[in-house]
C-alpha cells in the first residue's frame, strides 16, 4: 500500500523524534535529575499533545466509531488478563516491593509524569496512523509500533545491542519484544477507533506497574512469556471481532477458520520464543569459534538438551557455562575425573592442541549437544560483529 505523507505528519513525526532527542540528551544537562524527568519532560509531552489536539486537523479512525466501545471494553479487559498472568507467574516466581514512591505527593507526580506521557504517545500514534490509512493495514501500524517502541526506551537501554550476545538476548526477550507487543495491539487499537482504546489497554497496564504496591519479580523469560502472549492473543481477538462487524455473512462462511489461523500464528510464534529462551528442556547455541572443526562448524546451531550429569560419558559433546562466559563454550568430554566423590568433566574441542584450561563442575554443565543445524546462525554473528563494531 502506498502512503502519501502530508507535511504535517512529517511535522509530527519530527517533532516526536526531537522530543526524545531532547529527553535523552539535552535535558539532563540543562536541569537536574527531579526537573529534567518529572516536570521538563511532561511539561513537553503536555504541550506537544495540545498542538495535537488543537492545531493539527481532525482524523476519521478506519472504524468510523461504530465500534469503539466495545473496543474500549475489549482493551480493558485484555490488559486485565495480562496483569493477572503476571500475578499468577509471580505466584510461581517471586514478589517484590514496586520501587515507586507510593506516597500521595509520589502518586501525584508519578500520575502526571505517566499520564502526560501516554497521552501525548497515543495521541500522536492514533493521529499519525489515520492521517494517512484510508483502510485498514497491517504495514504502517507495524512501522508505528516498531517507532513508538524505540521511543519509550531510553538510548542507554538501546545501547545493550553493545553487550555480550547474552545482554542482547534478554534485552530483546524481557524489554523489548514485550514492549513491542504491547506497541503492536496498541497501534491496531487506534487505527480501528483512535486513542480511546489504546488508552485503556495501556492505560490499566501502566497503572499496575506504578501504583500496585508489590509487583511480581520475574526472571527475564517468564517476562518475555507474560508479555507477549496476551498481546498476540488479544490482536487475534480484536481482529475476528472486527472481522464479524464488518461483514457478517463472509466472516460466518469462514467458519472461524481465521481465529483457528491467527491462534496457530500466535501459538507458532511463541513456541519459537520459548524454544529460543531455554524455556524448554532444550535450547539452541551459535557457535562462534572454529574449535570444534571439522565437525561443528562456525555459523552452525547446536541444539543443547538438558541432561543429568551422570548420564554423560567420554565423547560425548556437551555445553558448559563458566561464571566469566556470556554464551556456553561447546566442546567434546575427554576425560571425567572423581576426586574425594567431587566429579570433574575435562573438555577440550576438536581442534585444539590441549583440553580446556579448567576442569569442569556438574553445575557449570548446561547440557548435551543433540543435533547441530548447520550454518543458520551466521545471522546471529553477523548482528553480534555489526554491533559490537567488529
Amino acid at each position: 500500500m502506498r502512503f502519501d505523507l502530508p507535511r504535517d505528519w512529517l511535522q509530527l513525526f519530527s517533532l516526536l523524534v526531537l522530543i526524545y532527542i531532547l529527553s535523552n540528551f539535552v535535558y539532563p544537562h540543562l536541569f537536574d535529575n527531579f526537573s529534567a524527568v518529572y516536570v521538563i519532560q511532561p511539561l513537553t509531552w503536555a504541550a506537544l499533545s495540545l498542538y495535537i489536539w488543537l492545531r493539527l486537523p481532525r482524523f476519521s479512525s478506519c472504524g468510523k466509531m461504530r465500534f469503539r466501545n466495545t473496543l474500549v471494553y475489549l482493551a480493558f479487559g485484555i490488559a486485565a488478563f495480562q496483569i493477572y498472568l503476571k500475578v499468577v507467574a509471580g505466584l510461581l516466581d517471586q514478589f517484590g516491593k514496586n520501587p515507586s514512591s507510593l506516597t500521595f505527593l509520589g502518586i501525584t507526580i508519578n500520575i502526571i509524569f505517566v499520564g502526560t506521557s501516554l497521552v501525548r504517545m497515543e495521541l500522536s500514534r492514533a493521529w499519525l496512523i489515520n492521517r494517512v490509512v484510508r483502510r485498514p493495514s497491517n504495514l504502517l501500524p507495524f512501522f508505528m509500533a516498531l517507532f513508538f517502541t524505540l521511543l519509550e526506551l531510553q538510548f542507554s537501554q538501546i545501547w545493550i545491542v553493545k553487550g555480550t550476545m547474552e545482554e542482547i538476548v534478554k534485552f530483546f526477550g524481557s524489554t523489548f519484544l514485550p514492549l513491542f507487543m504491547e506497541n503492536i495491539l496498541a497501534s491496531y487499537l487506534a487505527m480501528w477507533e483512535g486513542p480511546l482504546p489504546a488508552l485503556a489497554y495501556r492505560g490499566l497496564m501502566a497503572a499496575f506497574t506504578w501504583f500496585c504496591p508489590v509487583l511480581p519479580s520475574l526472571n527475564w523469560a517468564m517476562n518475555a512469556l507474560t508479555g507477549t502472549v496476551v498481546p498476540l492473543i488479544g490482536l487475534a481477538i480484536i481482529n475476528e471481532y472486527v472481522a464479524y462487524k464488518l461483514d457478517p455473512i463472509r466472516f460466518k462462511r469462514r467458519s472461524g477458520e481465521g481465529l483457528v489461523g491467527w491462534m496457530g500464528l500466535c501459538i507458532g510464534g511463541i513456541l519459537v520464543l520459548w524454544f529460543a529462551f531455554g524455556v524448554f528442556p532444550v535450547m539452541p547455541t551459535v557457535i562462534f569459534s572454529g574449535s570444534m572443526t571439522p565437525g561443528i562448524q562456525v555459523g552452525d546451531i547446536v541444539i543443547i538438551a538438558r541432561i543429568n550429569t551422570s548420564l554423560l560419558k567420554d565423547g560425548d559433546i556437551a555445553a558448559y557455562r563458566s561464571p566469566d562466559m556470556s554464551v556456553p563454550t561447546v566442546h567434546r568430554i575427554v576425560d571425567i575425573e572423581n576426586d574425594e566423590g567431587q566429579t570433574e568433566y575435562i573438555f577440550k574441542g576438536d581442534a585444539n592442541q590441549a583440553p580446556d584450561v579448567k576442569p569442569v563442575q556438574p553445575q557449570q554443565i548446561v547440557g548435551k549437544a543433540v543435533l547441530v543445524v548447520p550454518k543458520i546462525g551466521w545471522f546471529m554473528i553477523f548482528l553480534k560483529n555489526l554491533f559490537s563494531g567488529k
